[in-house]
C-alpha cells in the first residue's frame, strides 16, 4: 500500500473537508493508528488542502498546527507555498490574519519559523513579505535579516536591503552580512542565483560604504542608481540584475 494514500482513509477525510466538521476530522484522525495518521497527513497535505476554499484551508490548517503542530505544520507550510504559486490562496486573505494570530503565543515560535522558512519563497511582492514578517511576529529587523538571508530572490533581496536600513549604524553587521551573502553564493551550484547573490553583497558594499568587502565585483553601480533602490522596487532589480 502506498504510504502516501489509502482508499478507505481517503473517502473518510474527504467526506470530513466536504462537511467542514473539523471537529469530527480532530476525533477520526485520533483514532488511527500511527501508520494511518501519517498517510492520513500526506493525503491532507497533497490532496485535500489543494482543493478547499480559502477560508477552509486557514480555518483547518489553524486547527491542525493547534492541535498536533509537529505532525501538520510543514505540511500545511508546503500546502500553503503551493497554493500561493498557483495563486489559489493569498496572504491578504481575511483567513491568513486568524490563522497567523493564533500562533503568535511563545509555544509556537518553531512554528512560525518553519512556516516562514517554506512559504516566503513564493512570496514576489515585497510589501506581502513585510506583511508576512508583521502579521508571525517578525518585526525585529536582525530577525529579519536570519530569515531573508535563506530565502533566494529578488523580493527578498530587497526586503533584505530595506530591513539593514535599521542596522546602517553597525557596520561590522553589515559586512558579516556582506560576507555570509559572498559565502553563500560562492557555495552555489545555479549560475542564477549564485550571480545575483554576487550583486547583491556588491549593491550592499556601495549603498552602506563597507570598505572592508574587498573582492572583484562585476555589478558597478553609479551614485545615482543608488539614490532610491530601497524604495523603489523596481529600480532595485533594475540595478541589481544589470550585468
Amino acid at each position: 500500500m502506498d504510504r502516501h494514500y489509502h482508499p478507505q482513509v481517503y473517502v473518510r477525510l474527504k467526506a470530513l473537508f466536504g462537511a467542514g466538521d473539523w471537529d469530527a476530522l480532530q476525533a477520526y484522525l485520533s483514532g488511527l493508528s500511527n501508520a494511518h495518521f501519517r498517510t492520513a497527513g500526506y493525503m491532507i497535505g497533497e490532496r485535500l488542502l489543494m482543493d478547499v476554499g480559502r477560508d477552509a484551508f486557514w480555518d483547518v490548517s489553524r486547527r491542525l498546527i493547534l492541535w498536533q503542530p509537529k505532525a501538520f505544520t510543514v505540511t500545511i507550510a508546503k500546502s500553503a507555498a503551493t497554493r500561493l504559486r498557483q495563486g489559489s490562496l493569498s496572504l491578504t486573505d481575511s483567513g491568513f490574519e486568524v490563522f497567523a494570530k493564533a500562533l503568535e503565543d511563545d509555544s509556537h515560535a518553531i512554528d512560525r519559523q518553519k512556516f516562514l522558512l517554506v512559504v516566503m519563497s513564493e512570496v514576489k511582492d515585497y510589501e506581502l513579505m513585510e506583511r508576512l514578517f508583521a502579521s508571525l511576529g517578525v518585526n525585529d529587523a536582525r530577525r529579519r535579516v536570519d530569515f531573508l538571508l535563506r530565502t533566494g530572490g529578488l523580493t527578498a533581496a530587497f526586503v533584505l536591503l530595506r530591513s539593514l536600513r535599521y542596522e546602517e549604524h553597525d557596520k561590522d553587521f553589515l559586512t558579516n552580512v556582506c560576507r555570509d551573502i559572498i559565502r553563500r553564493a560562492s557555495t552555489e551550484t545555479d549560475s542564477r542565483r549564485r550571480s545575483l547573490g554576487f550583486n547583491v553583497a556588491s549593491l550592499l558594499r556601495s549603498f552602506f560604504d563597507l570598505p572592508d568587502i574587498r573582492g572583484t565585483f562585476s555589478l558597478a553601480l553609479e551614485a545615482y542608481e543608488l539614490s532610491n533602490i530601497d524604495s523603489d522596487f523596481d529600480a532595485f532589480c533594475r540595478a541589481v540584475t544589470k550585468v
